[in-house]
């Protein structure tokens, strides 16, 4: 091991040194062909490197305790590990993850070492013919049907693209110098010589894709019908009971159904299609990343996609648009403290009890209707305030703000709420100058998170929680 690491520490120095020396600019058309052919076999050298380093760390971090490998390391999981030890994006990790499951040879209940799931397409893998890519593109449509397929059928299609992979594209490339001299890229080519270098490219992932569904196909004679009747009748969302203030759910989703969803939650929980930090105008400390879970972070994409929906031309109820009900006496609306109820919350369709922050987040977006009721229950009186901001509000608002105004989070316009800034039951009034946009996420909690926001001079400012921003200062939030 302490070799492998020396010699990846010395090509990596290689690799860097030449960037840097902007050798590139320079290189002739041979060259960069061969860079370009010789730089690709190093990813996918160092893609297998780190697919089978995910599965043994999350091999060692089974089962429970402190003497975990990803806990004694410090990690809440093998994914943060990944993380912090290559830099990766969490979605990297997990792709990581779910192709070392393909490609481990796992030890069995003796000791010895189980084949693994493709064990012809981890040669493939292991020899460098093949990345990650490559690998998804293999397996991917076979996975799917293994279940349906007879073991030594699925072996045969491991076995027949892992050959595919073994010729490439089925020819040979040799390139030639143009100069006749390689210079630095001798380093990086262990086979060069003055006159010419041979190299095969690999096979492309487009390739791997087709030959792996054509014999998906070949082999899963049921077809996609039976398939997709099995899904259909298995389709279904369930709510549980409340329990501790959340209401559980159960079901699957046709793979359509859930793409959608999924491409709206990372729509917008990443809208700008990059991770972007906290930035305040003339200011240079470093970004205030976002702490909330993978699944805290859907939970809350799908509340705002629930309250576009609502808003948007969906089936009316009662003559209405969908509409949220929060019951609150007056005493515990004035006083910040006590208990709301919403309505239709879970599996019982009774009164389920939330924090009175709910119901000032939903008035605070909605309008309030006061009832008044007797002793006996009856209503005595209604009255409607209506303290939505208009349409010529909102625009403006729009154009002002551009996104969630509270820094590092870039949530656009369109999926934002209109918060009151002075809270409309301390007097505060629905105007241009006392309104701001706010995701869903941090207007829900905009009491308890650490932000605060003011308008001053028709600007909002926003102070940062005091264990970031120890100064206190609230500041204007850089427009990106």
């Amino acid at each position: 091991m302490e070799q492998a690491r020396d010699v990846m520490a010395e090509a990596t120095a290689t690799v860097t040194a030449l960037l840097q020396g902007n050798h590139l600019t320079t290189a002739s058309r041979t060259e960069l062909l061969d860079f370009a052919i010789a730089a690709g076999a190093l990813l996918r050298t160092a893609q297998a490197a780190l697919i089978l380093t995910t599965a043994e760390a999350e091999e060692r971090s089974a089962g429970a305790g402190l003497d975990r490998f990803d806990v004694s390391c410090g990690c809440r999981n093998v994914n943060e590990l990944m993380q912090r030890t290559t830099g990766a994006a969490p979605t990297t990790v997990k792709n990581w993850s779910r192709l070392g499951k393909l490609v481990r040879e796992d030890l069995g209940m003796t000791g010895d070492r189980r084949p693994a799931r493709f064990p012809a397409l981890r040669d493939a893998l292991l020899s460098g013919r093949i990345g990650a890519d490559g690998l998804a593109a293999a397996t991917g449509a076979l996975d799917a049907i293994r279940d349906r397929v007879p073991a030594d059928h699925l072996a045969l299609a491991d076995q027949a693209l892992a050959e595919v992979t073994a010729t490439g594209e089925g020819e040979e490339i040799v390139l030639r110098d143009e100069v006749g001299e390689f210079g630095d890229w001798g380093a990086l080519i262990p086979d060069a010589n003055p006159v010419t270098a041979q190299r095969r490219v690999p096979v492309m992932t487009d390739t791997l894709r087709v030959h792996a569904g054509a014999w998906a196909t070949a082999l899963d004679q049921d077809g996609a019908e039976p398939q997709d009747e099995r899904a259909r009748r298995l389709r279904g969302l369930y709510f549980g009971t409340a329990q501790d203030g959340l209401v559980p759910i159960r079901g699957r989703l046709l793979p359509d159904v859930a793409a959608q969803l999924q491409t709206l939650i990372d729509a917008i929980n990443n809208p700008h299609g990059k991770e972007k930090g906290v930035r305040f105008r003339e200011s240079h400390e470093p970004a205030l990343s976002d702490d909330r879970t993978i699944g805290q972070r859907a939970h809350d994409a799908l509340a705002t996609a629930l309250t576009i929906a609502a808003s948007s031309d969906v089936p009316i109820i009662g003559g209405a648009a969908p509409t949220l009900v929060v019951h609150v006496t007056e005493e515990s609306l004035a006083s910040g403290t006590g208990w709301a109820h919403v309505t239709g919350a879970d599996a019982t369709g009774t009164n389920v009890p939330v924090p009175i922050t709910v119901a000032n987040h939903t008035a605070c977006v909605g309008a309030v209707q006061r009832v008044i009721t007797g002793t006996n229950g009856r209503v005595l009186a209604t009255t409607i305030t209506d303290r939505i901001f208009n349409a010529t509000q909102r625009r403006a608002i729009i154009a002002r703000d551009h996104t969630c105004i509270i820094p590092g989070c870039h949530t656009p316009a369109r999926w934002c709420e209109f918060h009151h800034v002075t809270e409309w039951k301390d007097g505060g009034p629905t105007s241009i100058d006392n309104g701001v946009l706010l995701c869903w996420n941090h207007h829900r909690y905009i009491n308890t998170n650490g932000w605060h926001i003011r308008i001053k001079n028709g600007a909002p400012e926003v102070q940062a929680p005091d264990w970031y921003d120890h100064t206190q200062t609230p500041r204007i939030p850089a427009r990106t």
